[in-house]
């Protein structure tokens, strides 16, 4: 029977990284665009969700409470406040899904390492961002490409294997207690710590067992296991995540990861040498060429981007397909691409991942966040939210806080600015719906002067104001629109910023550009 589905209705993370005081998010069961300048805490959102769902696989409590202990070495509470503070509040992270269900992690609540539906959403759920497809860059130009580590770090724990039992060790090497797990990263881990001690020397010592035993025997066959299942793992890669790079993302050229085992097991009665493995990445056949054997050697720093994502969008496809929560989290995950490629890789996101999981897409570049919301609206996509991240700080500026600001239009965000006294980047919010305006009421035709050249936006504003006037809207208000431009859209004027004349003029720019919105039904 299939699990319904169930969307992030909201999301509220407190003392966490970049977050102080309580931060929410209210995604209503929609996907989010979020565009968040460096500094922002944009990130901090991304490892919040991932420290969420990576908690939910912790056997032991002592895992999880330490991000959250104000007082170890790896806690991941807000640098700026000590505890003791007065204003201090605990760390927390937690969602509301749109059924009701709860999923929360913190230092007094660490129930989430038994919640069966935070644990289905973390193999379900894909976490994404640019440091992660830069690893495939960091290779010597004499070493052949081996991403065994890769793997080991970013596929097999979110990965499924066929179910192994397994005893798990105690400190002396002997069995503590009989286990069963899917997890291909726990299945590995038992590879490398090797079989128990399961009988005695002559002295009475721990020993491991003889290649003749039982337990020699269970071990190989867990190891073996483990290799096919990685094959078919490569294999099922190879074979999907060809097809996406070359017809989806639209480059030409194929890859292949190759199994290989470089040292086999060595087991004796007091030592044990672990099996080592290897990935080898190559590419077979380049623009019609054959025999890349280095392709960080000879491909580009966007083709490389554009490989580890076929071969992470080809591992999403066999990840957990049944999972009440199902996330896809990409943060910064086309920085390296360019332009072309990274429209092409949206629409595969947008059109192939979009309908299979709740995305949440993150970037720092004001650029891709437009051409995203852009293509978004185009596509007639309505269940997205928008928001947008600016770093602030109090006054002294002691300590920063993220500004965070729900993007319903240029227009209501320059009024959210307005209202925080933002003024400077309020005037501006206020020039780019300008701007959009003009797009959206002049054609392509009219936006161009007598020299056939694209016309700065008082040139778009003297036409939108004849063919406004002409066609019966209130030419009034399009002549405050030219005013404004000179008054309040032009950054060279904003040296009486802080003054109660600039402050009252931006006000009516704002209700002046909602006014142009309703009379010519652009959404602004």
């Amino acid at each position: 029977m299939a699990i319904p589905r169930s969307n992030i209705d909201r999301i509220k993370v407190q003392n966490f990284k970049f977050f102080h005081e309580p931060v929410k998010f209210e995604l209503n069961g929609k996907n989010l665009l979020l565009y968040g300048e460096n500094g922002s805490g944009k990130s901090s959102l991304y490892w919040a969700l991932y420290t969420l769902l990576e908690c939910a696989n912790k056997e032991d409590d002592v895992e999880i409470k330490k991000y959250f202990d104000p007082i170890d070495d790896q806690r991941l509470t807000n640098l700026f406040f000590t505890h003791g503070d007065p204003n201090w509040i605990d760390s927390e992270i937690a969602l509301e899904l749109l059924d009701g269900t709860p999923l929360k992690v913190s230092f007094n609540d660490v129930t989430i390492k038994s919640n069966d539906d935070a644990q289905s959403a973390n193999y379900a759920t894909e976490f994404l961002n640019y440091k992660m497809l830069f690893r495939l860059h960091n290779f010597a130009h004499s070493d052949n490409i081996n991403v065994f580590e890769y793997f080991e770090r970013e596929v097999l724990p979110y990965v499924k294997f066929a179910p192994v039992k397994y005893w798990k060790k105690k400190a002396d090497g002997t069995a503590d207690q009989e286990k069963e797990t899917e997890n291909a990263n726990q299945i590995w881990n038992f590879v490398l710590n090797g079989p128990t001690k399961t009988s005695l020397t002559i002295d009475g010592a721990p020993r491991y067992p003889l290649h003749s035993e039982q337990g020699f025997r269970d071990y190989r066959n867990i190891v073996n296991g483990f290799k096919r299942e990685l094959e078919d793992l490569l294999t099922f890669i190879n074979t999907e995540g060809n097809p996406i790079l070359q017809n989806e993302l639209k480059y030409n050229f194929t890859f292949k990861l190759e199994f290989e085992e470089t040292e086999p097991l060595k087991l004796t009665k007091s030592k044990f040498d672990r099996p080592n493995f290897s990935i080898k990445l190559t590419i077979p056949l380049f623009n019609g060429k054959a025999g890349v054997l280095r392709p960080h050697t000879f491909l580009n720093e966007a083709r490389l981007s554009a490989l580890g994502l076929a071969i992470r969008f080809a591992i999403l496809k066999k990840r957990l397909q049944e999972s009440k929560l199902k996330m896809a989290i990409l943060d910064d995950f086309m920085i390296s691409l360019d332009m072309r490629n990274r429209d092409v890789a949206l629409d595969y996101v947008l059109d192939k991942i979009s309908p299979n999981y709740q995305l949440l897409i993150l970037s720092h570049d004001r650029f891709f966040y437009e051409l995203a919301k852009d293509k978004i609206q185009r596509k007639n996509q309505v269940n997205w939210k928008y928001y947008q991240m600016y770093e602030d700080n109090d006054t002294p500026p002691t300590k920063l806080f993220p500004a965070i600001i729900k993007d319903d239009g240029k227009v209501n965000k320059a009024l959210a600015l307005f209202k925080q006294k933002d003024f400077g980047l309020a005037a501006n919010m206020v020039r780019q719906a300008a701007e959009k305006f003009c797009k959206a009421y002049l054609t392509a035709q009219e936006q161009l002067g007598g020299d056939y050249k694209p016309m700065k936006l008082d040139g778009w504003i003297t036409k939108a104001i004849s063919k406004g006037t002409t066609a019966g809207l209130d030419a009034s208000m399009l002549q405050d629109l030219m005013d404004y431009k000179d008054r309040i859209m032009n950054p060279n004027s904003h040296y009486d910023i802080e003054t109660p004349l600039f402050s009252n003029e931006l006000d009516k720019a704002i209700k002046n550009m909602e006014k142009l919105a309703i009379a010519t039904g652009i959404s602004l």
